[in-house]
Order: C-alpha cells, then sequence, then structure tokens
C-alpha cells in the first residue's frame, strides 16, 4: 500500500527571483535569487536550462529516492485512483518568488500544440500566498487591444501598455488559461498549479529597467497563441469549503484549520490523489509531519488521516481525470 509522500524540492534561480523562499523550509540564503521551487514535477525536458530534468524524487519512507516517474510507472493507477491516460503525473507544482517582475508571457493553447508536436500545452493557476502593499500581477489585454497593437511593441516596453494590471493580495486566486498573455509582478509568492509543461513564450523580459542579461524572447511563436479575450475574476465562495477553482484538469481549495483531527476519507471509494500545501502552521498527514512549505502528495490509495498540529492554512489540489 502507498502512503503520504513527500518529495525533494527543485530549486530553480531566476533574474527576477528573490530569497523569501527560505522562509517555507527551502535551502536558500539571504541575497539569493530563486524564483521557482519545483514541488511537484515530472517532465521529460529540462527547465530552459535551469533545472536539470524536471522529476521530483521521494525522500521518505521505503521508496525513498525513487522518481516520481517511477511510482507513476509503477503504481499509477493506486496512485492517482484512476487509470492514467499516459505515464507522467498530471500536475506541475511550484513556489514562485517574485521579487522582480517576471517575463510578459503566455504559454501554448492546444490548437498551436496540434500544429507544434514539439511543445506543451499550459494551463496554469496562482493562489497568492504573499504580497506586498500595492502589488499587482499582468493579467490578459486592456479591452480593445489588437493583435496589431501586440505586434508592433512586441520585444519592447511599449507592450506594457496594453497589459492589464490586477491588484493582488494574499488569498487570492487567478486562473490563466493557455493563450493568456501575464506576469506575476514584484513582491508577490504565489503557489502555481499547472498541466505538466514548462513551455513558455516570452515578449518582453525587462532587461532595461531591471538590469537583466538578454534572454531570448520568443516573439513569432508567443503572438500565434495569444488570446484577445481576459479570463474572468474568481469570485471567492462563501463556504469556506466549496473549491476556490475547478478547471478540466485539476480543482482547489483553501483550508484555514484550527488544532485537531481533520479528515479520515479511508471509506470513500471515489478517492482521488491530492496534493497537500502547507502555507502556515502544521499539519501531520499519517506518519508525515508537515510545516510551513511543505507539499504532500497523497496517494489515493493512502488511508493516512490528517491532523493539525498548529492552526494551519493548506492549500489542497485535487486532480481531475
Amino acid at each position: 500500500m502507498l502512503y503520504p509522500f513527500v518529495l525533494e524540492p527543485i530549486l530553480a534561480h531566476k533574474p527576477w527571483g528573490g530569497d523569501r523562499l527560505a522562509a517555507y523550509g527551502k535551502a536558500v540564503v539571504a541575497g539569493d535569487r530563486i524564483g521557482e521551487s519545483w514541488e511537484i514535477a515530472d517532465l521529460d525536458l529540462d527547465a530552459d536550462g535551469t533545472v536539470p530534468f524536471g522529476k521530483s524524487r521521494i525522500t521518505n519512507g521505503s521508496m525513498a529516492g525513487e522518481t516520481l516517474r517511477g511510482l507513476m510507472t509503477e503504481h499509477g493507477t493506486e496512485l492517482l485512483g484512476f487509470t492514467p491516460p499516459s505515464t507522467p503525473f498530471p500536475l506541475l507544482i511550484k513556489l514562485l518568488d517574485a521579487r522582480e517582475p517576471l517575463s510578459v508571457q503566455v504559454h501554448p493553447t492546444a490548437d498551436y500544440v496540434a500544429h507544434h508536436p514539439d511543445t506543451h500545452m499550459k494551463t496554469e493557476s496562482w493562489y497568492v500566498i504573499e504580497a506586498e502593499p500595492d502589488a499587482f500581477i499582468y493579467k490578459g489585454f486592456k479591452p480593445e487591444t489588437t493583435p496589431a497593437d501586440i505586434t508592433r511593441t512586441a520585444g519592447t516596453s511599449e507592450i506594457v501598455g496594453y497589459l492589464q494590471e490586477v491588484p493582488v493580495q494574499a488569498g487570492d486566486v487567478h486562473h490563466l488559461p493557455a493563450g493568456t498573455v501575464h506576469a506575476l509582478g514584484a513582491g508577490v509568492l504565489v503557489a502555481e498549479v499547472q498541466t505538466p509543461s514548462d513551455t513558455t513564450f516570452r515578449l518582453y523580459d525587462w532587461t532595461a529597467e531591471h538590469d537583466r542579461k538578454d534572454r531570448r524572447l520568443q516573439i513569432p511563436e508567443a503572438l500565434a497563441c495569444l488570446l484577445y479575450t481576459s479570463p474572468a475574476e474568481l469570485a471567492r465562495p462563501e463556504d469556506g469549503q466549496a473549491p476556490l477553482l475547478e478547471t478540466d484538469h485539476y480543482w482547489l481549495r483553501e483550508h484555514r484549520r484550527n488544532r485537531g483531527p481533520w479528515t479520515n476519507e479511508k471509506n470513500d471509494p471515489s478517492r482521488r490523489a491530492r496534493i497537500l500545501m502547507v502555507l502556515s502552521g502544521a499539519i501531520t498527514v499519517g506518519e508525515v509531519a508537515a510545516k510551513k512549505g511543505t507539499t504532500v502528495l497523497v496517494p489515493a490509495s493512502s488511508p493516512a488521516e490528517v491532523h493539525v498540529s498548529s492552526t494551519a492554512t493548506v492549500l489542497e489540489i485535487g486532480i481531475v481525470d
């Protein structure tokens, strides 16, 4: 029988990154530029040369040292609660720390991927963990923006004038369907949940504003993917147990729990794998003691109970089959 897994974080240096992930238990020191912690990853490609193969390894229990891909190959149905259509794990989970704004970017749509089989569709969502005062994200284009406007300004700072700035605060959720232009603004730390792809097409990278080295822009590819309709803003459900977001690939639910027992789902035959990201406080999941910054992958077959050790905020992520 499988048990709850903790996977080794894969840390990625980024020109826009910071050092706030140290407060979430990551091996980060003051002054570092760690932009990403890959909490759960099972990709075949390297991440733009910065992460040597995006494949997580188990750190706990009898399977310590094995890769998530190996777990999927040998126990995919037991892990997920359904027979997966392919071997890779169906989600990529990260923490992002934006000390500076990320590149203005877009990810491939299903239509684009159908004609470019070397790319991978990527839909993602952000849960805002921390946000400095007046922080914002870029999400979608302003009304009346045309493809001609973006074709003319791509690769220049003028493109920023066509982007919608959306103020953010801790607890916000933003969904970014494939094809949505976007960028994290400075001073924002998020949990990022996405389909398993790291394909990114950059339109602008703030090299002058933040004294960055040039990184390659993928302007023709980005222009071919862009959608000019902005995704709707999400309303926080009145019932704290209702999902914050439901997509065709995953759902998100926020839990704020006081000390004590949480769940016991071992008799639920329809249970699916779930991911618990501890954003504050501490919980135990079976034999796993999970503190702030720990991500736990709970297999569908695991009878592990969850107990809140100290008042905790947990982001629960479910997989849609």
